[in-house]
Parts: structure tokens; C-alpha cells; sequence
């Protein structure tokens, strides 16, 4: 009888200790899917803001009249001149959110256009990509006066596209990663030239 106790008891306690070593597998395996998503998001942040700084800072670059540098200035769009790879052909760059299929889901993406090149994917899952046209003392600009801008304010928020298991909320919580950018004073040196 106490054989039979011994192994009752054991068999309960291996099963115990097996669900043990299961769950911690799956804690280990959802925080490390959570990290790295949160890296991509962030990585991909980083590059994006890193171009978008570049462009904007090439605004008017090369530019015979900076005046005219400045094409399309919507709040989620922008599209203007400039020589970004400095070979002395002025280029058309353009920056604007759209729709994107993103498997069997429609999300946004950020995109951007050099010339008439098919549009280049930079983030997908953006959650709001908005400009904010500013003159040289800080005030909105009028955007139909495109030569009143001196000054661009960036807001990027982006998601992940894929929802991952949430360390604070616990694991059994799905939620996306978030990344948020804003670049308050970008300013091309350029487009500054004109009065």
C-alpha cells in the first residue's frame, strides 16, 4: 500500500514539476518574442528617422530658387526638391502614408519616392505619420504659400504588425509594440536662403 502511495504521490509531483518546466518555457519564449519585437520596431524607427532627417535636410539642396523647393505640403504628405545624392541632378522626393497589404490585413505604411521610382516601403504599421509646416519664428505656415516654410515639425508613430505576448499585462495578454518619434525643429539650411 505504501508503494502505491509513493507512487501516487511521485507521479503527481513529476507532473507538477513537467507543467512547471512547460509554463516557464512559454514565459521564456514570450518575453523573448516581446524583446525582439520591440527591437524591430525600434531599429526600424531609427532608420526610417535617420532618412527622413537626411531628405529634409536636402531640401532646396541645389535648388536654383529655394522658393520653389517645396512642391506638396499636406499634413501627411510632402513632396519637394532637392539633390540628395549630389550628383547635380535636382531630384523629387516624396514622403507620404498609404494604405499597404500586409498579408491577408490592410495596414499603413510610410513610403518614399525619389523621382518617378516605384514607391520604397520604409514602415510598415504606421499609426500616424504628420507634418507641421512652420516660418522662421515658429509660426504655422501657411501651406499654400510654400515659401513661408523654414521650419518642418515630424511626428511617426508606428506598431508592430504582429501582436506579441505583453510582460506587464502577463502573458497570457496580447498587445503590439509602439514606437513614437517627433522631430520639433527640422530646419534645412537650403531653403533658408530665401527672405
Amino acid at each position: 500500500m505504501s508503494v502505491m502511495l509513493d507512487l501516487i504521490g511521485s507521479t503527481i509531483i513529476g507532473a507538477y514539476v513537467i507543467l512547471l518546466g512547460i509554463q516557464l518555457n512559454t514565459n521564456i519564449i514570450a518575453h523573448t518574442d516581446s524583446s525582439n519585437a520591440n527591437l524591430n520596431v525600434q531599429e526600424s524607427l531609427v532608420n526610417v528617422v535617420r532618412t527622413i532627417e537626411y531628405d529634409f535636410r536636402k531640401i532646396g539642396y541645389g535648388v536654383v530658387d529655394p522658393k520653389t523647393s517645396i512642391e506638396i505640403s499636406s499634413p501627411t504628405a510632402i513632396r519637394f526638391q532637392g539633390d540628395i545624392d549630389r550628383d547635380g541632378t535636382i531630384d523629387k522626393i516624396a514622403w507620404f502614408i498609404a494604405p499597404y497589404k500586409n498579408g491577408t490585413d490592410t495596414v499603413f505604411a510610410l513610403f518614399r519616392r525619389v523621382n518617378t521610382q516605384t514607391p520604397l516601403v520604409m514602415s510598415i504599421g504606421v499609426k500616424d505619420f504628420s507634418l507641421r509646416y512652420l516660418r522662421e519664428n515658429g509660426t504655422p505656415a501657411d501651406t499654400a504659400a510654400k515659401s513661408q516654410i523654414w521650419i518642418i515639425e515630424t511626428t511617426l508613430n508606428v506598431e508592430s504588425p504582429y501582436e506579441v505576448a505583453d510582460d506587464i499585462l502577463g502573458y497570457d495578454k496580447m498587445s503590439t509594440i509602439k514606437g513614437f518619434w517627433r522631430q520639433t525643429r527640422l530646419a534645412s539650411r537650403n531653403i533658408k536662403r530665401h527672405g
